[in-house]
């Protein structure tokens, strides 16, 4: 696109989500300007996130089984989910809403919707990988492919019916039995994490760190990068004027960033800049922990990316780290770090992986994922004529950002959507 009238946009927000907006804006044409309360990109939710790039493991946390389980998670101190109600209305209608997403028709189109996001996302983040020099060292991007361990026998045929539904899509993945786990993995030999009754294997699945890549998105986008500055407010043009266009952004320094068009790309922190404007959002801020941990003996840590469904963590090789995340908290938008959660995700490498990672600095980290009721994220155009949203990607922020920043930007260009 040649010349700048009418083509400049603030995004808000510099994880991965807005950091890849910000990227595929600017090769758009867009003249964009980045705006993040962190002194550096990728340094909220996508700091120490869980590392997979799980392009054919996109299923809603909103399903059937998720529905039956929710009252053995809810009354057990060690579930890998936990509720703290809050009595807010906004909090009781998500509530309400993912109750009714869990219906399996609207999974499946939920998970249909997603994987197309999904399978677009890997497209650009490749030609993005190649296009920028060292990009895909800084981010520590691999292609390990996946191994979800699964140590209950009677779920294998929910998961062949599984990959045969997504097989359909496009997703090549195929069902192991407990040897070759292990020999797909051999790590897994000396696992303490009880035996394992089968695997699904997909070889194509990557990792990579979301903050690095963040990092690395936002300085090669050639935008004016205001970091360290917190949004405070979003300011409409005088009443009346304009149709309800949105003429600033106000810091909380002080600062005041104009712009033609403003992107939503804060997660949680979204909100609270409608909610003055009459607006809101469906989304909870889900809380999440990581640990990232230095691999001492690199034959018992595993190579592959490994999900353990029972316990619902997932484990992500960044060069000489171990990430290993997990759990998700429906306790309020304060990302405090629980310790006994901290202590559960050491417990569990120290079973599934004995001897392979140091133990005494784990790196804790708590993060706030932001979540549809569906799963589904938000991207695309607002009630205001220039104010728009990419938001509510979830556990998947990750993987669906890149996928998510060429639909905005198609959006925003008036160009036909991509999916």
């Amino acid at each position: 696109m040649t010349g700048t009238a009418g083509r400049r946009v603030c995004v808000l927000g510099a994880g991965i989500v807005g950091s890849a907006a910000a990227h595929a804006l600017a090769r758009a044409g867009w003249r964009v300007t980045l705006v993040d309360a962190h002194a550096r990109a990728g340094q909220g939710a996508s700091k120490a996130n869980g590392g997979q790039l799980s392009y054919s493991y996109v299923e809603p946390l909103a399903t059937p089984a998720a529905l039956r389980s929710l009252p053995r998670w809810l009354l057990s101190a060690d579930s890998p989910l936990r509720w703290k109600p809050r009595a807010e209305a906004a909090h009781l209608r998500w509530l309400l809403q993912f109750m009714a997403a869990c219906r399996g028709p609207q999974v499946r189109s939920t998970t249909d919707a997603l994987l197309g996001l999904s399978f677009l996302s890997r497209e650009v983040l490749h030609r993005w990988l190649d296009e920028i020099p060292g990009l895909r060292a800084e981010a520590r991007h691999a292609r390990p492919g996946k191994l979800v361990v699964f140590r209950d026998p009677g779920q294998r045929d929910a998961a062949r019916r599984q990959i045969d539904w997504q097989r359909r899509h496009g997703c090549d993945q195929r069902l192991v039995d407990a040897a070759g786990c292990v020999a797909l993995e051999p790590a897994l030999a000396a696992t303490g994490g009880g035996p394992i009754a089968f695997g699904v294997w997909t070889a194509d699945e990557e990792v990579a760190d979301a903050a690095r890549l963040a990092d690395g998105l936002a300085r090669a986008s050639g935008a004016t990068l205001l970091l360290g500055r917190a949004a405070l407010a979003l300011e409409p043009h005088a009443r009346g004027g304009r149709d309800g266009r949105i003429a600033a952004l106000r810091c909380a320094d002080g600062l005041t960033v104009e712009a033609d068009h403003f992107v939503l790309a804060g997660g949680p922190a979204a909100s609270s800049l409608l909610r003055p404007l009459g607006m809101a959002l469906p989304i909870e801020p889900i809380r999440g922990y990581s640990v990232t941990l230095p691999i001492v003996d690199d034959g018992a840590a595993p190579r592959a990316s490994i999900t353990d469904s029972a316990r619902k963590l997932v484990h992500a090789r960044l060069g000489d780290r171990l990430r290993v995340a997990g759990f998700a908290e429906l306790c309020g938008p304060h990302p405090v770090v629980d310790r006994r959660r901290i202590a559960a995700l050491c417990a569990a490498v120290d079973r599934t992986f004995p001897g392979a990672c140091d133990l005494s600095d784990p790196a804790p980290w708590a993060g706030l994922r932001p979540a549809t009721p569906s799963g589904r994220p938000m991207v695309g155009a607002t009630r205001r004529p220039n104010l728009w949203i990419s938001a509510g990607q979830g556990a998947l922020g990750l993987t669906l950002a890149p996928g998510s920043a060429a639909l905005l930007a198609a959006l925003m260009d008036g160009r036909d959507p991509p999916v």
